[in-house]
């Protein structure tokens, strides 16, 4: 497994872990994000986040920032042990892991490791040394990732065959619909295009 794959697993376990916990309501509620791939998925959004368009117009090619955010996130995690914030021991981590920092911390570390990325400037004080153009842009895909995660995990994204996905058999949500009865009964006779 690569590197970049492997935090992003640790990454979305943190976010979306499984929660046996919930059995009780019914086994589809214990699965969590990694029981459909959901790191592959948002890698594939992070990776094309950017494009860039070549000397020919018609050639527009997606900047990999994936494995830039990988690396961010175990630049993180060093960051939280040297600020000697984490709250549990470092783990062996999963076999489904990559074998950085980050995905050694324990969830709820992780989760502090993405706070410094949002928070406290990790990416600021590499700014100094960087481009703070694209520094930018990464540390703004960084501060995303969860609510990137939770919308592809609770999208059609994750879904089979454009079927509805784990998130909306957890939450019960039908999927789209040609219209419900409450919207219906308001026929327009005529329209007409305005500036807006």
């Amino acid at each position: 497994m690569s590197h970049t794959r492997g935090t992003f697993a640790a990454l979305v376990d943190a976010v979306v872990p499984e929660t046996p916990e919930l059995a009780d309501r019914g086994e589809k509620h214990v699965p969590g994000g990694l029981a459909v791939d959901l790191e592959m998925a948002v890698i594939e959004r992070v990776d094309n986040f950017l494009e860039t368009h070549g000397a020919a117009a018609a050639v527009t090619d997606a900047v990999p920032l994936a494995p830039v955010v990988a690396t961010l996130l175990d630049v993180a995690a060093v960051e939280l042990l040297v600020r000697r914030r984490t709250e549990d021991d470092l783990d062996t981590p999963d076999d489904g892991f990559s074998r950085g920092v980050f995905s050694r911390l324990s969830r709820e570390d992780r989760l502090r490791a993405l706070r410094l990325l949002e928070d406290e400037g990790v990416v600021a004080r590499l700014a100094d040394r960087y481009d703070s153009a694209a520094l930018g842009a990464v540390q703004f895909l960084a501060s995303s990732l969860p609510i990137l995660i939770e919308f592809v995990y609770y999208s059609e994204l994750t879904g089979e065959g454009g079927e509805g996905s784990q998130g909306w058999e957890q939450t019960g949500y039908p999927g789209p619909a040609e219209g419900y009865a409450v919207g219906m009964g308001y026929e327009v006779e005529e329209f007409e295009e305005n500036d807006y």
